[in-house]
């Protein structure tokens, strides 16, 4: 079960030695590890067309999008290490909101994150094999299109039950890759910058900005998806702030230089392009839109890698916790790795990418995401008000900083659409109904 507020973070002192939170999983999670897992997530497809669509709303002031929505995801970063110290446990948000509020709203919190993962998950599932169907043409054939979807899961999955030494290991290589990759485009495509193109004109209202910020916060969302994995998180007091706060400043700095030199290389032309940082570097010639391909494959394979190891302790949560059936939380006896949860997991991401059912659920990830985010920083303000393992409260202004990110949050959420907000309503009943038929079985 949960650890009451009062209770102490052992620090694991041997990479072999299991968690003391009776979850009998293995804390090898480092601060690398960490901050490789939370920039594998969130330097996901999106970076790839977010230029264009930022442009298309800001014009020329698109890399404003980024500093206002970089100062939000800082106020969420301080909520999420905060909480995050006091909770150390598998389940990420739900297991955050579960201590702070209870077991309905932690529920509601992990499906949410669960329901976004799986989700996401597929689409890029789908889009990675898409990407390759551009080199190799059989891919466009539904056969052979959903038998690359199992073998790429199958792969991931195997991976994550061999334990999660090597999964972490899989989403450091990756996240390395993916990096590397982006910092590569910047640098090859600097020589093309047309400096007239970056040319700064602010943008007439704050409805663009608003709109464009919710693009953003999508882009840089992820972050709690490594945090599910807690139980597994070598020193977390250490370990959780220094990597959020190192990935965070890393995906920033990524982000703004690739919009401005896509958009100094496109100039106008980048709003109306479909993939702007594979366009821009394709004026070096062919190679450049091949070390484009590449590196978005890199970026949604390491994607995948790391959804899979987050998204499965979820589920081992909730089956931990009886919300959902017991067998989810059954530990490999070998590898210490939760195995069921994991095969469910790339199961049910793998029925999604070979349907193609994504679309149903794609208007309503951002507003899940703000949703979720809010509650979290509801949850750290909450926590913090309780005495820390030294026996001292928390700061006024650590106190603060919660309920700042709350507004701003709020604030980005105010330029969802309705039918965003009602498809939410639609996941968060049903979700309501689940929990209380696996309540009254229990019982």
């Amino acid at each position: 079960m949960l650890e009451s507020g009062q209770a102490t973070t052992e620090r694991v002192i041997s990479e072999s030695h299991l968690s003391r939170d009776n979850e009998g999983l293995v804390r090898a999670i480092g601060p690398l590890g960490l901050t490789a897992g939370v920039i594998n997530i969130v330097v996901g497809g999106s970076i790839f067309v977010l230029p264009a669509a930022l442009s298309s709303d800001l014009g020329t002031a698109a890399p404003l999008a980024y500093f206002v929505g970089a100062a939000v995801m800082a106020l969420v970063t301080i909520s999420f290490a905060a909480v995050a110290r006091r909770t150390a446990s598998s389940g990420g948000p739900y297991a955050y909101v579960e201590r702070a509020f209870g077991t309905y709203p932690g529920f509601l919190s992990g499906l949410l994150t669960w329901l976004a993962g799986v989700f996401a998950s597929a689409a890029v599932a789908a889009a990675l094999v898409d990407s390759l169907s551009t080199i190799v043409p059989i891919l466009d054939q539904p056969l052979a299109r959903g038998a690359l979807v199992v073998c790429i899961f199958i792969v991931l999955a195997a991976v994550n039950i061999v334990g999660v030494r090597a999964a972490s290991g899989l989403s450091t290589a990756t996240a390395f890759a993916k990096f590397t990759g982006l910092v590569l485009f910047v640098v090859l495509a600097t020589r093309l910058v047309v400096p007239d193109n970056l040319a700064w004109e602010w943008p007439a209202g704050g409805e663009g900005l608003g709109r464009a910020t919710v693009l953003v916060i999508f882009a840089f969302a992820g972050m709690e998806v490594p945090l599910c994995a807690g139980g597994e998180i070598r020193d977390p007091d250490r370990t959780v702030p220094r990597a959020l706060a190192l990935a965070l400043v890393l995906v920033t700095v990524l982000y703004i230089a690739v919009q401005l030199v896509a958009q100094g290389v496109l100039g106008a032309e980048i709003a109306s392009s479909k993939a702007p940082l594979a366009d821009a570097l394709a004026r070096i010639g062919p190679t450049g839109y091949l070390l484009l391909l590449a590196t978005g494959a890199v970026s949604m394979f390491g994607y995948l890698a790391g959804d899979i190891l987050g998204m499965s302790r979820i589920l081992f949560a909730f089956g931990r916790d009886r919300l959902l059936p017991r067998q989810l939380a059954a530990v490999h006896p070998v590898t210490r790795a939760p195995h069921i949860a994991v095969l469910v997991h790339a199961v049910a991401a793998t029925c999604l990418a070979i349907s193609g059912t994504f679309k149903l659920l794609a208007p309503i990830a951002s507003v899940a995401i703000l949703l979720l985010y809010i509650a979290c920083c509801a949850a750290a303000f909450k926590l913090q008000r309780q005495p820390a393992k030294t026996g001292q409260r928390a700061s006024v202004i650590a106190m603060l900083v919660p309920l700042f990110a709350i507004v701003a949050l709020v604030w980005v959420l105010g330029h969802s659409t309705r039918s965003e907000f009602l498809a939410v309503g639609v996941v968060l009943l049903l979700g309501s109904v689940l929990f209380m038929i696996v309540r009254r079985r229990n019982r």
